[in-house]
Order: structure tokens, then sequence, then C-alpha cells
């Protein structure tokens, strides 16, 4: 069985990696992006599991944990904190108020979702199935082929978006190096890699450069832009066109990507000639 989790976070990039990561592994995520429409939520869903941001605009993670804990519907859900600030008494004054638990936003993916599952029962933590009732989960969407021969060479220059491109990506199984400067780039010219992909996130001058340095340094790849939509056009030529995406960014969504851009750099055979039956 899969459990239903309630996010409450204000923060996009964060809301984006927690739905997908729990979407990926087969649970079911539900978004709140302020503390009233998450009680509201938990009210009328009935989660399995409640992770809640403590700084959230129109109630705070304590209003939200007094409002769930005064309602009999919502009273025994687990209500788990999410912190961005270190917590040096490993979560003992959270407890005290009423939370079941915390935990940093600072976990790295494949720790993260078995430390939020360690507050669901065991029968609702994906992997446990109960004698006789074995289910497959399904999957998320993968690009096609070899993942792991296909190398990708990152550029992550988003830090707001707190490595969602690189945890996607990783997830998919391709071999990745990542830069997020200037200084790493000429480092990896000597390598070989089958595309480019460049995450500036919320565009500056010095983050627009870097995309610029990066694409006339590797101008024989195929190339995808994630930024906003209304950052303009992405930099393209005849032989080498930059495919633009933006956050929040879908998983099938870049996969798609990922697999038109590698079919189109790939050379054209039909103009091949048998020459054998001349």
């Amino acid at each position: 069985m899969a459990a239903r989790v309630l996010i409450i976070e204000d923060n996009q990039a964060n809301m984006d990696l927690l739905v997908y990561l729990l979407d990926a592994v087969g649970h079911q995520p539900l978004s709140a992006f302020d503390g009233e429409q998450g009680v509201a939520l938990a009210h009328s869903e009935r989660p399995d599991l409640i992770v809640c941001d403590l700084h959230l605009p129109k109630l705070d993670g304590h209003g939200v944990l007094q409002a769930l804990r005064s309602h009999p519907a919502t009273r025994g859900i687990p209500v788990i904190a999410a912190s961005a600030l270190p917590v040096n008494d490993n979560g003992a004054a959270l407890r005290r108020a009423g939370f079941t638990g915390c935990v940093p936003k600072s976990l790295e993916p494949d720790v993260l979702v078995p430390a939020l599952e360690a507050y669901l029962p065991p029968a609702l933590r994906i992997g446990h199935l109960p004698p006789g009732h074995e289910e497959i989960v399904a999957a998320p969407v993968m690009p096609a082929g070899g993942h792991a021969a296909i190398h990708i060479l990152l550029l992550d220059a988003a830090p707001e978006y707190a490595g969602l491109s690189r945890s996607l990506l990783s997830h998919f199984g391709y071999r990745l190096t990542v830069v997020s400067e200037a200084a790493q780039i000429a480092a990896c010219t000597v390598e070989h890699f089958d595309l480019l992909l460049c995450d500036i996130g919320l565009p500056d001058v010095g983050r627009q450069a870097l995309v610029a340095q990066v694409l006339h340094s590797f101008a024989q790849l195929p190339a995808i832009l994630i930024q906003p939509d209304d950052a303009g056009a992405p930099p393209s030529d005849r032989s080498r066109p930059v495919q633009q995406l933006s956050h929040p960014l879908e998983p099938a969504q870049l996969a798609a990507a990922i697999d038109a851009q590698l079919a189109a750099a790939q050379p054209e055979t039909s103009d091949i000639m048998d020459i054998s039956s001349s």
C-alpha cells in the first residue's frame, strides 16, 4: 500500500522536490502552500502523514499544529515539522510542542523519503507488502535506452531549486557531471558528453553569462535550457537548437525533452546507400 502525504510548504522548489520524490516511490502527495489551506486540506482529505514547514503565510507551522490537534478528525495524524534551520536538540523542543517529529530540509533526496516513512505504519511504507497481497508499484516514466551509457553535463546554476534537476537525472540513472561555476567548465572540455542541460532558474546577468559560456564551450552538444518562460527565447543556431523548459519541472517532461534532443542529434541514416549491389 502507499500513503497519502500532505505537504504544507510555501517554497515552490521545496514543494516540487518533495512531490516528485514521494510520487516517484509510489506515495500520493497532496499540496498546500499556506497554513490555512493546509488545515482545510487535512480536514477534507484525512492524509496518513503531514509534512509541515514552520514558516508559512496566513498560519505558521505551530498554528497549523494547534488547529489539527484541536479537531477530532485530524488529532491523530502524524505531523512532521520540516525545518530549514539547524535543529540542535534532535527535535526535542518541536516534539514537546506537539509535533510527531522533524526532518531538516537539507537531507539528501535518497535519505529524505526513508526519514519520512519512519513515521508511517509499516503497512504503508513502500516495499512492505502484507503476505498474500503482493502488488506492483508503478515506476515513474523514465527515458528509453541505456541511461548509464548517456553522459550528461549539468550546469546547475539555480540554488533556489534545491538541486531538483540533479535529483531527477540521478534518479533516471544517467551518468552525470555537475558544474556550477565558470572555473569548472574548462576542466570538462576534455570529457565526452552526450547532452548539455543548463538549469538557470531565476535569471540574472551572472547566470546568463555562465550559460552563454557553457553553450559556447560545448557548441557540438544538443542542449536543454531550464529557465522561466518570460526570460526570452533560448539561444540557438542551425547546427544546435536549444530546447527550453521551465520550473516547476515535471519528470515526464524532462524525460521526453532528453529523448527528443538525443534523437535529433543522431546522424541521418536515410541517405546512406547500399553499394554492395552496384
